[in-house]
Parts: C-alpha cells; structure tokens; sequence
C-alpha cells in the first residue's frame, strides 16, 4: 500500500523522482545484471542467473583449461594474463548471488530514497538548491562517469581486436587476425585458433562475455555511490533544518522541529546500517580481489612479452574500483562527524530553555561518533585503507617478480 501511494505520488509532474527515474542509468543496468532488488521477479531472478552462469561456462572451460596447459609448460605470464580477465569476470556472478541474498536490505534502500525524493518535493528553496547539487554529483560521478570508466576498461578489448584486424585486413596482404583475448583452442595447434568458423565464433562471443563483464561492473557499484552520497545529502538537510529550528521565536515550534531532527538522525542511522548490511561482503571481496588483480596487472604489463595497452587502461580501472568505494565511505565517516560541528555552530548559545540545550548536546555527542563502512564487518573502508591497498599490491608485485 505504502508504495502504491509513492507510485500515485510520482505519476504526477514533480521535481524530484524515484530512483529508477532519476537515476535511470544505473537502474537499468542493475536491472539487466539481475542485481536489482525485486522481490515479485524472485523465482525469474534465480532461472536468469542460472541461465546467465550457463551461458559463460564453455568460455570459461577453455580459458581455464589453457591456464592448466600453460602450468605444465611453467609460462606463469599467460597464467596471470587469464586471471587478470576471468577473475573479475567470475566475480561479477558472485555480485548476482549476493544481491540475490541482500535484496531485502537493498530494496529497503531503494524504498528510503524514493520516499525522501518524494518529501523534497515540499521543501523550500534552500534546501533544494542543496538537494539539487547533491543528485547533480550523483548524476556526473555516480552515474555516468563510472559508467564510462566501466565501460573503457572493459570494451577496449574487444574493440582493439576489432580495429588491429579491420586495419590488418585492409592494410596487409597477409594479415594477423585478434581475439578479444588470446586464448588457444582446446585440442589442436596454437594457430588452430585463428581458423574459420571457430575464430569468428570465439569473437562474437567473447564479445558477448565483455558486454556482460561491463554490466555487471557498471549497475552494482555505481549504486553503492549513490546509497552512501545520499546519506551525506540526509545530513546536510538535517543540519540545515536544525540551524532553522533554532532560528525560530517561538519555544514549542523550535521544539517540535528539534524532535522532527532528531528523528531524522535516528533514520539515517537505520539507513547507514542498511547499506552495511547489503554492501560489507562485497566490500571485502572486493578488497581481497583489488589487491590481486592489481599485483597480476603489473606483473603482466612488466614481465609480458610486450607492453600492452589495454592492461594499462585495465589497471586503471581496477585502482579505480577500489578507490571509489574507500573515497565514498571515507566522505561519509568524516560528514558524520562533521555534523557535530555543524550541530554546535548552529546558535544554540542563544536558546536559554534547559530542556532544547539538553537536546542539543545529546545530538553533539552521538554525532562525534563516526558512522562506518566496514568489509565483512571487519575492516574499516576509508582512504587508509586504500592506501594500505596499494602498498599490499604493491609488495605482492615484488614477491612476484623475486
């Protein structure tokens, strides 16, 4: 009922939308990359992911099946070229099955930020202007940067194969044909690769394989960015409206908003503990995975055969991918405990009621407390961390390498 409600709310012409409307980039992606949390497409939810699985396995028999071959001739360069891309590429199914699990506390999200947008529709001017810049943020960084980043670092695979053999073929009388990524047929000759039909077959579908790579590395983070800068939005309102409370003459109105901020306080703790619940086994896989795929990634850029491009581009990203996250939840740690100042500088001296001034250092002191995003419940994720990240990577590149 309650969301009928919000449906009917936004048919109408109003500013600010539902998620899906607003941010409908990412919605679709999570929506095509079965992550996004719709408890009525359960049962169609787990037959799309089986199907999903099913449909990479061949690939990833074969590629499995030349890292084996490559261990028993002792070439550990193709051994790590193959993890650099089938690992992070299994790790997008694991995102599915978690979202899967996680669906309750994620739709819980979803429902608390359709709600809001729905309340500041009524609210005046000053605080739209601060609701504006913060969904502009998420529209540029969140949304479509991200999704750019994703997409470079992934699609630059098969589009590089695609452009060295148009030009080959255009250019050369005997011309060199290339995989999205190298990877020799099972039985056969290395050339064998590069026979017809099974060359084309092979492109085609590792083209198929990046597309899905791209979505499943597009929708899930780039809504982790979104959940945790619309808590920071939930603060900056909440102290604004604390600043006007205290501006108001009347003692029972000042009241009455103090208590209307302070419930709000008490719900973005709610929404905090939300996010950690559907995002901390993530965070720490990812954290584990980061660490790895950047020590392969140099590894291969350093000790390959050749300098190659697109794991320059790959590596990138992949710092990328653990950087947002630290930033994002670094940005909430210190918003959090900013709010106390903010709490304190809002001319709270000049209220002489002991009963608001008692309120007032209750909210101080449960704002010093920094809010948290931890991975596996564990490890704090703030740029410390991310710090720590590169240096492990980092020291795990020249034990590699010795």
């Amino acid at each position: 009922m309650k969301n009928d409600k919000l449906s009917n709310f936004f048919e109408l012409s109003y500013k600010y939308k539902t998620f899906h409307q607003t941010y409908k980039i990412i919605a679709f992606l999570m929506a095509v990359g079965l992550v996004y949390p719709n408890p009525s497409l359960y049962k169609f939810r787990i037959i799309c992911i089986g199907g999903a699985i099913i449909s990479v396995l061949p690939i990833t028999g074969i590629i499995l099946y030349d890292m084996y071959r490559y261990l028993l001739d002792h070439d550990y360069v193709n051994i790590i070229r193959h993890c650099t891309v089938v690992g992070p590429f299994l790790g997008g199914f694991l995102k599915m099955m978690i979202m899967h699990v996680k669906q309750r506390p994620a739709r819980m999200i979803i429902n608390e930020i359709d709600e809001d947008y729905a309340s500041f529709n009524n609210m005046p001017e000053p605080y739209q202007r601060i609701i504006d810049s913060s969904i502009r943020n998420n529209l540029v960084y969140s949304e479509k940067a991200w999704v750019i980043t994703v997409f470079s670092c992934v699609m630059i695979f098969p589009f590089m194969a695609i452009a060295l053999n148009f030009y080959n073929f255009v250019f050369k009388s005997e011309p060199t044909k290339y995989m999205a990524h190298e990877v020799r047929k099972p039985y056969g000759e290395p050339e064998d690769r590069f026979n017809s039909p099974y060359f084309e077959i092979i492109f085609i579908y590792m083209l198929y394989c990046s597309i899905f790579y791209f979505i499943n590395f597009s929708g899930y983070d780039g809504f982790f960015g979104i959940c945790i800068n619309h808590a920071c939005l939930k603060m900056q309102l909440y102290c604004k409206a604390f600043e006007d409370a205290l501006a108001c003459s009347n003692i029972d109105e000042m009241r009455k908003r103090i208590v209307s901020v302070i419930q709000d306080q008490n719900r973005l703790f709610r929404y905090v503990e939300l996010i950690q619940e559907t995002f901390n086994i993530w965070l720490g896989l990812i954290l584990i995975a980061t660490m790895i795929q950047i020590c392969n990634c140099m590894y291969h850029i350093t000790e390959g055969y050749e300098l190659d491009f697109r794991y320059i581009i790959f590596i990138i990203g992949t710092v990328a991918h653990i950087y947002l996250p630290c930033r994002y939840s670094s940005k909430l740690q210190n918003m959090s405990v900013e709010t106390s100042t903010l709490f304190y500088c809002s001319g709270w001296e000049h209220v002489t009621v002991p009963s608001i001034r008692k309120m007032v250092i209750f909210m101080i002191a449960r704002a010093q407390i920094p809010l948290q995003i931890t991975a596996f419940n564990i490890l704090i994720f703030d740029m410390d961390l991310f710090v720590s990240i590169m240096q492990t990577s980092y020291s795990m590149y020249t034990l590699l390498r010795s």
